[in-house]
């Protein structure tokens, strides 16, 4: 039990980092970006205390790509956090991949709770539609009060990224479970360490586009 909580808290801990490094970072240069071009711009705000409006209209027609860093503020902050959550949950797989012990945990979790699923809700034979099955097994994950939060994210996760559209239900010895088990294997195995280039990539675009807005 010890040994499953240091596991745990290792994976909580890495994914957590990467997590902040790319909200905090994303997040310095977007801000940085938005006061440093607020600051150089200010004169299309007219005197006074300034009018919103025609820094916005004077920025959009004068520096266009200082008005996307500016006006896409917001947006560029939300991507940053899609890009963050998406980074700390492929994190975590790939580790507890990693770990055969936490991995074999995972797979036994998930058998356990399509089994669950199937047998006491009988409807397996009569089931047609894949968006349903996926549904099912997330209301079942989210429901099970003795799994810890981590492996429900991980688990939630590998049960909305497999594809399950070619699953035969009307084959009389379906076993659901080891189809289930089989596609989450498939796809971990098949999947990479995750890599933070929509990070980069998406910095690069703001780094680009602050260069242009400065000349």
């Amino acid at each position: 039990m010890k040994e499953e909580i240091k596991i745990v808290a290792g994976i909580s801990a890495k994914s957590s980092l990467k997590w902040l490094f790319i909200m905090i970072s994303g997040n310095v240069f977007t801000i940085s970006c938005f006061l440093i071009i607020l600051f150089q711009n200010a004169e299309f705000a007219g005197g006074g205390h300034g009018n919103a409006y025609a820094f916005l209209a004077g920025l959009f027609f004068n520096n266009i790509c200082g008005f996307i860093l500016f006006a896409g503020a917001p947006v560029f902050s939300f991507l940053y956090f899609v890009i963050a959550n998406k980074a700390a949950i492929q994190q975590m797989i790939y580790l507890a991949w990693k770990n055969k012990t936490f991995a074999g945990y995972i797979d036994s979790k998930v058998i356990l709770l399509t089994d669950k699923l199937a047998g006491s809700n009988h409807w397996v034979s009569s089931m047609s539609d894949e968006s349903m099955l996926r549904l099912k097994l997330l209301e079942a994950n989210k429901n099970d009060k003795e799994t810890s939060r981590i492996k429900k994210r991980i688990i939630n996760y590998l049960f909305q990224k497999i594809r399950l559209d070619d699953v035969d239900f009307s084959k009389e010895d379906l076993k659901l479970s080891e189809i289930v088990s089989m596609k989450i294997n498939g796809f971990i195995s098949e999947s990479v360490e995750p890599s933070l280039m929509f990070f980069w990539l998406l910095l690069l675009i703001q780094i680009v586009l602050f260069v242009v807005a400065q000349l």
